[in-house]
């Protein structure tokens, strides 16, 4: 699954899948270049991508990920 979301003023592609166990790979990108990956817990798939959103935006924030 893939949803465009705006972080801090910029949109970025997120990208899913299911890993099993209710956990799920995501990817994050501006245009062609991948900013990061990680796994969220998620009991369904509504639930992804706004914890997908938070767990980036709350990285951009604390300054482990420099755009």
């Amino acid at each position: 699954m893939e949803q465009y979301m705006e972080v801090n003023g910029r949109e970025y592609q997120f990208a899913t899948t299911y890993d099993g166990d209710a956990q799920y790979n995501v990817q994050v990108r501006s245009g062609d270049k991948l900013i990061t990956m990680f796994k969220i817990a998620a009991e369904t798939e509504e639930e992804v991508f706004p914890a997908a959103k938070a767990h980036f935006q709350a990285d951009v924030e604390m300054g482990n990920i420099q755009l």
